[in-house]
């Protein structure tokens, strides 16, 4: 049997480090003025963030924090920049030394809870927790700690926080997105896809939404469906390899063995690491009755894939192949 796979809602961006820079100063030309104070560089850090250039920031945060050593805002700042170039042992001690200045300071326990969120879904609930009653307005806490719930498997707290959060903002497209994943997990196609177009409505240009729509249109064996709203995914988004394996699974269930292979043979290009991809092209072609490529497919699929369940599916195939 073919599984669909699901994307689910990024919560920290990529982010590119550019070349650094030196913290903002006084021109020495202009006329004279008073030295720079701490909020001045907080905001030149906040200025150089804003255009991706975390390197600049970090300099301009050590020196605010130089000159205001008790200010969590900085520290919370300086975090930040920390964690988009990938250094969370820095971000996170940034975060607990606001935390400890600050402790009423809820965008702290939201960002030190995503940067949990990465590993360690109990400190991340842990900081949401904390966050909530001191900001009870605050939906992004609910939907982060629905996340977090979700992909916990504690569905029924998510679709909890999800509400909550959705009553606070209702034309959050995130949210939807987020709860129609948690409805599908709990087998509520019908609700799934009523947030998915919800969430397509409110953002027309989110490929994520279309292609998890699509998801819940094959569990509902509506293929037709489900191709249409993965081709509007990859026109949004013509990178999503995941969307060019499940488009193929569905072409498969329609018995379109051409249109199989092209799918499949696109994801791995896009993926070549992509275990799912290999399996199911292995499949296509076992239908095609060629078994020395299905072979090889699925052997590549063994080496690439980490989860027990692929490979007895795999082992399954490959065993029934050379027993013949």
């Amino acid at each position: 049997m073919t599984r669909y796979k699901h994307i689910g809602l990024v919560i920290l961006a990529t982010l590119i480090l550019s070349a650094g820079c030196q913290p903002a100063l006084p021109n020495p030309t202009s006329a004279p003025t008073s030295a720079p104070d701490a909020q001045s560089f907080n905001k030149r850090g906040l200025e150089c963030a804003s255009r991706g250039d975390y390197g600049c920031a970090i300099i301009n945060y050590n020196q605010a924090i130089q000159l205001k050593p008790d200010w969590a805002e900085a520290f919370d700042n300086r975090g930040l920049a920390y964690a988009a170039q990938g250094n969370y042992s820095r971000a996170m001690a940034d975060w607990n030394q606001a935390i400890k200045l600050q402790p009423d300071y809820v965008d702290a326990y939201l960002n030190r809870g995503v940067a949990y969120y990465k590993a360690d879904y109990e400190h991340a609930i842990a900081d949401y927790n904390q966050a909530i009653p001191l900001n009870p307005a605050s939906a992004e806490a609910f939907y982060l700690r629905g996340r977090a719930f979700s992909d916990q498997g504690n569905t029924d707290r998510a679709l909890a926080d999800f509400d909550q959060a959705i009553r606070l903002t209702p034309n959050n497209a995130l949210v939807y997105s987020a709860r129609g994943i948690a409805h599908r997990r709990k087998g509520e196609l019908d609700l799934a896809i009523a947030d998915y177009t919800r969430a397509i409505q409110l953002k027309p240009n989110d490929a994520e939404s279309y292609f998890n729509r699509g998801n819940a249109y094959a569990d509902k064996v509506d293929f037709d469906g489900a191709i249409a709203d993965y081709d509007q995914a990859l026109k949004l988004k013509p990178n999503l390899a995941n969307a060019y394996v499940n488009r193929g699974i569905a072409y498969t269930n329609k018995g379109d063995v051409d249109r199989v292979l092209a799918d499949f043979d696109q994801a791995i290009q896009l993926q070549p690491d992509q275990a799912e991809a290999y399996y199911n092209r292995g499949l296509a072609y076992f239908k095609k009755k060629d078994n020395l490529k299905a072979i090889l497919d699925f052997k590549r699929a063994l080496e690439q894939s980490h989860g027990p369940e692929l490979n007895k599916r795999i082992d399954e195939q490959l065993n029934a192949l050379q027993a013949k």
